[in-house]
Order: C-alpha cells, then sequence, then structure tokens
C-alpha cells in the first residue's frame, strides 16, 4: 500500500510453519534437541510429548498387538505413549534408544526445569497430541476398519514412559488421577530416582528400571551418580508396598547378562512382575552400542529361567517379537494375575 510519505509499506511476511514450531518450543529444550524431536514425530506442547507407538501402527496396518497386550491385556490401538518431561533425566543409559544431549555435545545439567503447566492442562496436551496422530490415518480407514480407529480416537490407556524421567514433572499423582477419573489405566516407567514421588503416585502399574547390580555397573551402564543409586536402592525397599509392581532389566550382552547378580536385589524389591528385556539397536542407542550387543531371545529365556532357583520368581511368558520374558512372583502374598481387570479399576 502507498503512504502518504510516498513510501511502500509491504506486508509482513507469512512465518512458516517450522518458525512457528520453534517459537512455539520452551526456551529450556535446545534448537537441536528439539529439531531431531520433532523430525523423529514427536509431538510436543511445552515440556511435555507423544509420538506414536511403532506397535500401534503394527495394530492399524498389520493386525498385531504389543507384548503389553499378550502379558496384561492391554488394548494396543488405544493406547497413548507419552510423556509430561520430555528431555529431563537423572541418567543418560547407554542402551536408550531416544537422543540423549551427550550424543549431541550438550551440557545436560545446564537445563532448567520448565514452568511446569497445571496437570489439568498435561491431560489435555497428551490426549491433544494423540488424537493430532491418529486423525493422520483417517485416509486409511479402510485398511485399520472403522471400528478399530474410532476406538483408537478414544484412548483407554497412557503409558507415561516416551522419553526423559516422568517422575520430575512436579505433579505427576494428580496427573495420573487424572487420567483415572477418565477411565484410563496409566503405567508409569521410572528410573526409582526420586523416592518420595515413586512413593506417593498410584498409577495402576509401575515400572521401575534395574539396569545393574551395584554403583560401578550402574555408573557404565546408566551414567548415574551414586546419590542417585542410593536412591534406587530406596526406592526397592518400598516397591512391595505398591499395588501392581514390575522391575524392568535391559540386558547387554557381556554386560550385564548375568542374571544372578540381579538375584538379591530382585527378591529385596519384592514385586509382582520383572520384565527381563533384550537391549534392542535401534534409534541413537547405536551411536553407543552395537548390534552384537543384543540378546538373542532364546537365550534371554535361559538366562532368565537361570535366576528360578536364586530368587521367589518364575518365568511365566514371553514375547519374541519384542525380546522379552515375564517372570512373577511365586509369594503367596505378592503372586497376582498379570492380566489386569481394566473395567473394575
Amino acid at each position: 500500500m502507498i503512504t502518504n510519505s510516498n513510501t511502500i509499506k509491504q506486508d509482513k511476511p507469512k512465518k512458516s510453519q517450522k518458525t512457528q514450531n520453534l517459537e512455539k518450543r520452551i526456551p529450556q529444550i535446545p534448537e537441536q534437541l528439539y529439531n531431531i524431536l520433532r523430525k523423529q514425530h514427536y509431538q510436543i506442547e511445552d515440556h511435555s510429548a507423544v509420538k506414536l507407538c511403532g506397535w500401534v501402527r503394527k495394530s492399524f496396518l498389520e493386525n498385531k498387538d504389543c507384548y503389553k497386550s499378550k502379558f496384561y491385556g492391554i488394548n494396543t490401538h488405544r493406547c497413548v505413549q507419552s510423556t509430561p518431561s520430555v528431555i529431563w533425566c537423572q541418567q543418560q543409559c547407554e542402551f536408550c534408544w531416544r537422543v540423549l544431549p551427550s550424543d549431541l555435545g550438550i551440557d545436560e545439567p545446564n537445563f532448567k526445569e520448565p514452568k511446569w503447566k497445571e496437570p489439568e492442562e498435561v491431560a489435555e496436551d497428551i490426549l491433544k497430541m494423540h488424537k493430532t496422530i491418529i486423525t493422520g490415518y483417517k485416509g486409511i480407514i479402510d485398511r485399520i476398519g472403522a471400528e478399530k480407529y474410532a476406538e483408537a480416537t478414544e484412548p483407554k490407556h497412557v503409558a507415561l514412559s516416551l522419553a526423559g524421567e516422568p517422575t520430575m514433572y512436579p505433579y505427576l499423582d494428580e496427573l495420573i488421577e487424572i487420567f483415572h477419573k477418565k477411565k484410563m489405566s496409566t503405567f508409569v516407567v521410572s528410573n526409582g530416582v526420586l523416592t518420595d514421588v515413586i512413593e506417593k503416585i498410584n498409577p495402576t502399574q509401575l515400572y521401575v528400571s534395574l539396569d545393574a547390580t551395584d554403583l560401578e555397573s550402574y555408573k557404565k551402564i546408566c551414567r548415574g551418580t551414586e546419590q542417585n543409586w542410593n536412591s534406587i536402592l530406596d526406592t526397592l525397599d518400598l516397591l512391595h508396598e505398591k499395588k501392581r509392581t514390575c522391575l524392568r532389566t535391559t540386558v547387554i550382552k557381556n554386560i550385564n547378562d548375568d542374571l544372578s547378580k540381579f538375584a538379591e536385589l530382585y527378591d529385596r524389591a519384592n514385586v509382582n512382575f520383572i520384565e527381563v528385556k533384550s537391549y534392542m539397536n535401534v534409534g541413537y542407542s547405536r551411536k553407543r552400542l552395537n548390534l552384537d550387543d543384543m540378546i538373542k531371545h532364546d537365550e534371554l529365556i535361559k538366562i532368565s529361567k537361570e535366576i528360578e532357583d536364586k530368587s521367589a520368581f518364575e518365568v511365566i511368558d514371553d514375547s519374541q517379537d519384542s525380546r522379552v520374558v515375564l517372570l512373577s512372583n511365586t509369594l503367596e502374598n505378592r503372586c497376582i494375575n498379570p492380566k489386569i481387570d481394566f473395567e473394575n479399576l
């Protein structure tokens, strides 16, 4: 348009979607890390994120279900893979398939915690992001099936496990209760460092990762501190008081594959279940470990059975596709049905 001073006023150019996304990200997420997460199809809203689990896609297109469906009875296509703390974690585990700050030469201890949103907002963000992802499959309803697609738009399970450490979100207990009020089950996967948070949360099923047997191996595998390791031991001591608990051990060949060393800690925690899972050479873990570091499924079953004589746990199921073995506590007061009665939670 021509102004009175005979100068030309140009219209302000529209911002690209990429620019809008960058402006929207919270300052505490380094731009390089943010861009990689977005390239990996993470939906990010402030400090929370959602990504479609590969098994949901397999359920859509191949009618295959994940091991949690086999073990615990979840509906794979109705599960949300999410986190309220996308980049914040006290560990940088060698086997983690997520991109870690150290992979990019970023000094994680300098991260500032964000301005944490209220749990109602986080729940809304997570469900909104998941719906955005599912809506992207609307064009292939004929392949998925109208009924399955409709069910997927109304999820029933929320896994707070995608990336980061969910217990660092200060309102996690309230967030879990919000999902429960929506008649949704919750699965929390934690590194066990924040014992006080673990003590007060009550998800449908609580996972605590136990990937080392002592401080030396913990520093090597999880790259954590002595204080963190001591906190994990404190967490193990309270798990017997919780309902539906599971220890998860990710096994790396020739590093932590002697499960007999875990037996004492398994019994100490006295959880309901143990998942022994092979390291998988996927994602950014390929920059730290190799294909040879994976455990073959038959070998995984063998080493899992070897701890039956050394602990109160016995092998009850396995999933070859995911290279995971499920063990159950045989003690009368801790032995429960792995299948969850979702209708009566």
